[in-house]
């Protein structure tokens, strides 16, 4: 990174990193040093510009200023909670797997997110007017529980369908695959996020509900591990709340440099695309890190009490740790 971008982002993230946290002081006093794993997996679950700020801070070099040689992994949500399980990669990046996942006595938490509430955008074939118009039919989403998924299922349902009955949800695995599937006419219509809802639009696809809109609080872009890897690997955990903490401000600072790594990871080339792309996401990356306890309570309504039957006792508190960020403020 430049010495001109670097200077403005030293001065103004200061303020952020100064460690002086006497509640978490046991760690506090550490944090900063060395990280105790260098190399390490981050993942992420679609091609979307939600994710910029992973992207950014591997091109921008922020993972390495922190010391973190930084290997990005494109994986469905419930391959990465799983690959992040079985210590085949240090951080899960994604949306509700890992609550699933504790649910189910798998020992994670959540210690960061940049977007906790739900940006995603239903999009119909040309004849489907209204989302009414979508009793009967078919929406496609990614995997079942994602964060996409939940997008889906509480839309419909604030506008009076309800999902598995009055509207069928196809499973298709990702973004582009959900746009394949209306386009040709396999789906009514599907769930998606830039660039698709961009290439939804020039397709001529009917926009019927902009989820981001409607403020709904959940998961869909946060940071997660094993509880046994964030008391053996602290400073690890806290380099990259700082890389990714220095990516978001970047990403805001620097609309150019945000733009080249979702061309570069969405695989675009048109510049109506990727500019829609960023400005879709932008004013949701959030500047403070911390895991927001409404997040996960909203998540736990999206859940299924026969599948997850422990949800109805179970407390937000247990499911994050803010410690690794409260040692940035």
């Amino acid at each position: 990174m430049r010495n001109g971008k670097s200077n403005w982002l030293v001065a103004a993230l200061v303020p952020m990193f100064s460690i002086g946290c006497a509640a978490h002081s046991s760690f506090a006093a550490d944090a900063g040093g060395k990280p105790e794993k260098s190399d390490v997996v981050v993942t992420y679950a679609q091609p979307s510009g939600a994710f910029t700020p992973i992207w950014l801070a591997h091109e921008a070099g922020l993972f390495r200023k922190h010391g973190l040689n930084a290997s990005l992994q494109l994986l469905t949500p419930q391959v990465s909670a799983q690959a992040v399980i079985s210590e085949e990669a240090d951080f899960y990046t994604d949306g509700p797997d890992l609550i699933n996942a504790r649910l189910h006595g798998g020992q994670v938490k959540y210690f960061g997110g940049t977007i906790q509430q739900l940006v995603f955008q239903i999009w119909a074939a040309k004849e489907i007017k209204t989302i009414q118009d979508l009793k009967g039919k078919a929406v496609a989403a990614s995997t079942p529980r994602a964060a996409l998924d939940t997008a889906t299922r509480e839309a419909l349902k604030k506008n009076g369908l309800v999902p598995d009955k009055d509207v069928q949800i196809l499973y298709v695995q990702s973004v582009p695959a959900i746009l394949s599937s209306i386009l040709g006419g396999k789906t009514a219509a599907g769930t998606l996020s830039a660039p698709n809802t961009i290439k939804a639009k020039e397709a001529g696809l009917n926009l019927l509900v902009d989820v981001g809109k409607l403020n709904i609080p959940a998961f869909q872009v946060a940071y997660g591990a094993t509880e046994k890897y964030l008391k053996n690997n602290p400073n690890t955990v806290y380099a990259f709340l700082k890389a990714i903490a220095e990516s978001v401000a970047l990403a805001k600072q620097d609309p150019g440099a945000a733009k080249k790594a979702i061309a570069k990871y969405a695989k675009l080339d048109d510049g109506p695309t990727i500019d829609g792309t960023y400005e879709a996401f932008a004013p949701y990356w959030a500047m403070s890190l911390a895991v927001r306890p409404e997040a996960i309570r909203g998540q736990f309504e999206y859940i299924d009490e026969k599948e997850f039957p422990k949800v109805k006792n179970a407390d937000p508190k247990d499911f994050y740790d803010n410690t690794f960020v409260d040692a940035l403020t």
